[in-house]
């Protein structure tokens, strides 16, 4: 999910990714702020997420289909995360053609896939709050196309250049190469981000073009990379709907029902992002829901969609930096 397609993990797949993939005693050895064991164990919960992420992914691009539901969808993603042993990291983007990112179907959504529709499928999930997240684009009935493999070639030259010490900078420019290279734009305003405990926006972001950024990655950072390919100009807006949600803090409330929902949220989703649909089914709780919007108790994740109206592609992987590249484990 990113901040503003499954690349297979066999060995060999890995290694032309990844310049070194470094062993877990590595991390053993080598301790991350004076905990080792803690980190270790850190890292373990990250790879579990990883695991099942990435078995959702290749269950759920079978659900995409001509007339399938968007909601039938997300809601078999989802009941997978649960099924397999984990928790929802935030609701899952289900993105149609210009539509970037932060579209989640509400309760009521009738939207069905067309023959021909960019379907972007952005999944997180998270164990302990140590978080995987990773996306892929398919179009419903018809073959990858170029913008597909645009965004899919630009996670991979990233990831072939990450390595502790490189600019996020850089990344950026690896990324921008490729996309540029088959006529397409990168979105500049959509970055990658840091993953850390119950956050999923940490720092550093990873920029899809070259920004000149001199950050600097460091062995053990973890870090989801998704860029974005597009034909149009590069640039997402935001759009009216908002469908995603987080809690900022609890604030005065005249009405009951309206504290009750506050209470609700707070206790259920005092961390990490939630879905409309998961709190409230019809127009008398969505009110509700926007008066909690309107007092600053939530935080809205606008749907973001391609300012020309371009339709967008997008891949992602989540990874370890390790001292000469890095480990992916989405």
């Amino acid at each position: 999910m990113p901040f503003c397609e499954e690349i297979p993990r066999e060995p060999s797949r890995q290694k032309q990714l990844c310049a070194v993939t470094v062993s877990r005693q590595k991390f053993i050895t080598q301790s991350k702020n004076g905990h080792t064991g803690v980190y270790m164990d850190h890292l373990e919960k990250h790879r579990q997420a990883g695991e099942i992420v990435r078995k959702v992914v290749e269950e759920s691009k079978e659900h995409i289909n001509e007339g399938v539901k968007l909601l039938d969808i997300a809601t078999f993603i989802e009941g997978k995360i649960a099924e397999y042993g984990a928790e929802i990291a935030f609701p899952v983007n289900i993105s149609l053609n210009e539509i970037a990112a932060h579209y989640t179907p509400p309760a009521q959504d009738e939207t069905v896939v067309e023959k021909g529709d960019y379907v972007t499928v952005d999944i997180g999930c998270h164990i302990e709050g140590y978080i995987a997240d990773t996306a892929y684009t398919v179009k419903a009935g018809e073959p990858d196309d170029d913008l597909i493999m645009a965004s899919r070639e630009g996670l991979e030259a990233a990831l072939s250049v990450i390595r502790a010490g490189i600019t996020t900078g850089e990344i950026g420019k690896a990324i921008e190469k490729v996309i540029t290279a088959h006529g397409f734009c990168p979105i500049e305003n959509l970055t990658g981000h840091g993953l850390s405990q119950y956050s999923i926006h940490a720092s550093p972001s990873i920029p899809n073009f070259d920004d000149g950024s001199t950050v600097r990655l460091r062995e053990g950072d973890i870090v989801a990379v998704e860029p974005f390919a597009t034909t149009g100009a590069g640039k997402v807006v935001d759009d009216d709907k908002v469908y995603i949600f987080s809690f900022v803090a609890p604030r005065p409330l005249r009405l009951e029902p309206a504290r009750k929902l506050m209470y609700h949220i707070q206790n259920t989703y005092p961390q990490l992002p939630f879905a409309e649909r998961w709190v409230v089914k019809d127009k008398k709780g969505e009110f509700l829901l926007r008066l909690l919007l309107k007092n600053g108790t939530l935080f809205p994740y606008h749907v973001l969609k391609e300012k020309t109206g371009a339709p967008v592609t997008q891949a992602e992987h989540s990874i370890i930096v390790t001292e000469e590249g890095c480990e992916i484990f989405t």
